[in-house]
C-alpha cells in the first residue's frame, strides 16, 4: 500500500484581492514540495479555481500535515504602521519562503475568456478599457463618482470603458456598464481581455497586476508600497497620514475613526493626473 501524500493546507478565509495575493507563496510551496498534496481553506474560492498549484479547495479545515495561515503582519504594527513592502511578502513569510515575484496566478476557461471577448468584439476594433471605481471594504478608497465621469468623457470615441461592480454600484455615462451583470471570474476574464484596466486598489487591481496588465491606480488608504504592482501606473499622494487602511467599520476587524483629514490623499488625485496616466498606455495599445 502506498504511504501517505504529504498535505499541506493553506488558510485565508478572505477578502477576494487577499486571497489571490497569497498565490504566488502558494506557487512557491508547490516547488518546495512537488508531490504535497495542497489544501487551500477559503470563502473565497473565486480566483482559486484552475489555480495548477492548488489541489483542493475547501471551506472548511481538515487535519493536515503542514498549515499554513496567511496573516496580515499584525506583529509588525499593521494596520497603525504602514506595510514595508508587498503584502505578498508578507503572506509568504507566513510559510517562510521568499518570494520571486509578487504576480498572483490566475487561470481561466476558454468559455470565460470567451465570454470577455464576446463584449470587446462589439466596438470595431477601439481599445478598450476595464474600469472599476467602488470598493467594498474601504470607501477610502475610492475616487469621486464625478471625476470618473469626467475620466470617461474625456476620452469618449477613444477609448471604451467597460465599467465592472456590484450591482448597487452607480453606472457611469458613456460606458458599458457590465454592474451586477458579471460575476467575479467573468469580471476578472474582462480585465484580462480588454487593453487596459483603470480603477481603485480593489481585487481587480490584483488581477490586473497578475496579468502584467497596463494599468492606472488610484490609491487612497492604502499605498503601492503594500499593494501595488510595476506594470501599473499607481497614482497615490504620500500624504503624511497615508496609507491608514480605513475600512467600513460595519466589516472591519480594525475599526478606526473617520478620517480627519477629509480624504486628502483621494481628494488630491486630479483628473489630468489619470488622463496623464492613461494617455501613454493608449498610444502603445495597436488594433489590426
Amino acid at each position: 500500500m502506498a504511504g501517505k501524500r504529504y498535505t499541506i493546507e493553506c488558510c485565508r478565509a478572505g477578502a477576494i484581492g487577499d486571497v489571490l495575493m497569497t498565490t504566488p507563496a502558494v506557487r512557491a510551496l508547490r516547488k518546495r514540495y512537488p508531490e504535497a498534496h495542497i489544501r487551500y481553506v477559503t470563502l473565497n474560492p473565486d480566483l482559486l479555481l484552475n489555480n495548477p498549484d492548488i489541489d483542493e479547495i475547501s471551506p472548511v479545515n481538515h487535519p493536515a500535515d503542514k498549515k499554513v495561515y496567511f496573516e496580515y503582519p499584525l506583529a509588525k504594527g499593521y494596520p497603525d504602521m504602514p506595510l514595508e513592502r508587498h503584502i505578498a511578502h508578507e503572506f509568504a513569510e507566513c510559510c517562510g519562503i521568499e518570494l520571486e515575484s509578487v504576480r498572483g496566478i490566475i487561470r481561466f476557461t476558454d468559455d470565460e475568456l470567451s465570454y470577455a471577448r464576446s463584449i470587446i468584439r462589439k466596438f470595431n476594433g477601439l481599445p478598450t478599457a476595464t474600469i472599476h471605481i467602488r470598493a467594498g471594504w474601504s470607501p477610502y478608497k475610492e475616487w469621486s463618482f464625478d471625476n470618473w465621469q469626467r475620466l470617461v468623457d474625456h476620452f469618449f470615441g477613444r477609448l471604451v470603458f467597460i465599467q465592472i461592480g456590484a450591482k448597487n454600484e452607480p453606472p457611469l455615462k458613456n460606458a458599458v456598464s457590465m454592474v451586477g451583470i458579471m460575476n467575479i471570474r467573468l469580471a476578472a476574464a474582462c480585465v484580462s481581455e480588454t487593453d487596459i484596466f483603470v480603477g481603485i486598489d480593489s481585487f481587480p487591481n490584483h488581477v490586473a497586476g497578475a496579468l502584467a496588465k497596463p494599468a492606472v491606480v488610484l490609491f487612497g488608504s492604502t499605498s503601492p508600497v503594500g499593494s501595488g504592482y510595476p506594470s501599473a501606473v499607481n497614482l497615490w499622494t504620500a500624504e503624511t497620514c497615508s496609507p491608514c487602511y480605513r475600512e467600513n467599520n460595519a466589516v472591519s476587524v480594525h475599526p478606526k475613526d473617520p478620517c480627519p483629514n477629509e480624504v486628502k490623499c483621494q481628494t488630491g488625485i486630479t483628473v489630468e493626473q489619470v488622463i496623464k496616466g492613461l494617455e501613454p498606455l493608449l498610444k502603445r495599445v495597436h488594433k489590426s
